[in-house]
């Protein structure tokens, strides 16, 4: 059962499904997470609480049998989020990189925001490419270490430069989602521009659960 005061985030952790529908209405479960339901709520004129409820508890009941990453160890945890977001996530610049830069080279000098859309993504890809790099080599061994109770001495500052990241990556997910007015592309647009805007909207998706899973999960295990 959820209640209008758990926090977004842990409705997210609890029943993973929950985020298509904070995401269909534009909550932030991941970087805002840690309010309430109904603070959520109140921040979106538009929203009523008791429809939306009713939305979460169906979409809680849709839950499958697989595996459950809050439950998994720290260095369990930290293998899945290697193999599930940050390979995933190289090989995704790899191959999307491309097709932005066609997109932007072939009809920014009749769209600006193609090339302002270029920009930002360059620069989200720099940030995260960095950014997982960091987690990889140097952060990852530390709350490994931590966890394992030996005593890390900067374990505090080590989460909030990451937290700190995801902030930033959230906001040019945020700047891209408005470039393309919600990834919806115009009527004449040809195939690269629509598959621009879908990829985008995925490594969107895939970005708000994987900073869920670190900021949420993961995390909290080292911070308490």
């Amino acid at each position: 059962m959820i209640a209008t005061q758990d926090k977004v985030a842990d409705i997210v952790t609890h029943y993973p499904k929950t985020a298509d529908v904070f995401r269909k209405h534009g909550i932030d479960f991941c970087c805002g997470g840690q309010i309430s339901l109904e603070e959520a709520v109140s921040n979106h004129p538009k929203l009523s609480l008791t429809p939306l409820l009713q939305e979460l508890e169906d979409a809680s009941q849709q839950q499958g049998e697989g595996m459950q990453p809050q439950y998994l160890s720290v260095p369990s945890l930290i293998q899945y989020i290697q193999a599930r977001y940050h390979d995933t996530l190289r090989e995704e610049f790899k191959q999307l990189t491309p097709y932005v830069t066609k997109l932007s080279r072939v009809h920014g000098p009749n769209h600006p925001n193609l090339v302002t859309l270029k920009s930002t993504f360059d620069a989200f890809k720099s940030a995260m490419l960095t950014h997982t790099d960091e987690e990889d080599q140097n952060a990852f061994p530390k709350l490994v270490r931590s966890a394992n109770g030996e005593a890390v001495e900067d374990i505090d500052a080590v989460v909030q430069s990451l937290v700190d990241d995801h902030d930033e990556a959230g906001a040019l997910l945020q700047q891209m989602r408005e470039l393309t007015h919600d990834f919806q592309p115009p009527a004449e647009a040809c195939g690269t521009w629509r598959l621009v805007y879908d990829r985008i909207a995925h490594l969107e998706r895939e970005t708000h659960a994987h900073v869920h899973l670190e900021n949420h999960v993961l995390f909290p295990k080292i911070t308490g």
